[in-house]
């Protein structure tokens, strides 16, 4: 992880400022990768618009490949934190949108991968179309950084 950014704001990943709450009593985790709620103490948040899986040129990655385009738009996320000097683990809130449920175990393991430990809340929505027909998936997120 970076430890500063282009702008030289140095901001680093906070990751003890989150803890992820899976209580005695709620449900079971129906898959790795997900978390009931995380708690945020005080501090600097980031709300990332949805991302999709354009590469940096914008072309789309994947295109008819549901878990290229997951891989592409973590990656986005992962740029987009890293310009502040975070990553991943400091998400605290995913909002996951498909267009259909039928790669979810994809999905999931893809997620598993990539939140290990401390996973974000989230929540998995499908639609009927996102902003190009080509989208499969789009995700929007918050961070505290």
């Amino acid at each position: 992880m970076s430890d500063a950014n282009a702008s030289g704001t140095g901001l680093a990943s906070r990751p003890e400022r989150r803890t992820v709450l899976n209580p005695p009593g709620a449900p079971a985790l129906f898959r790795p990768g997900y978390s009931h709620a995380v708690r945020v103490t005080a501090g600097e948040l980031l709300f990332i618009s949805g991302q999709v899986a354009w590469d940096q040129d914008g072309k789309v990655v994947g295109v008819g490949d549901p878990g290229a385009q997951a891989r592409q738009v973590f990656h986005n996320l992962r740029v987009i934190l890293q310009s502040v000097g975070a990553d991943l683990d400091a998400i605290t809130k995913l909002t996951v949108y498909v267009t259909s449920f039928d790669w979810f175990e994809e999905l999931a393991a893809i997620r598993g991968e990539l939140f290990s430990e401390g996973p974000p809340a989230s929540s998995l929505i499908q639609v009927a179309g996102l902003v190009l027909p080509e989208f499969l998936i789009e995700v929007d997120a918050v961070a505290a950084i």
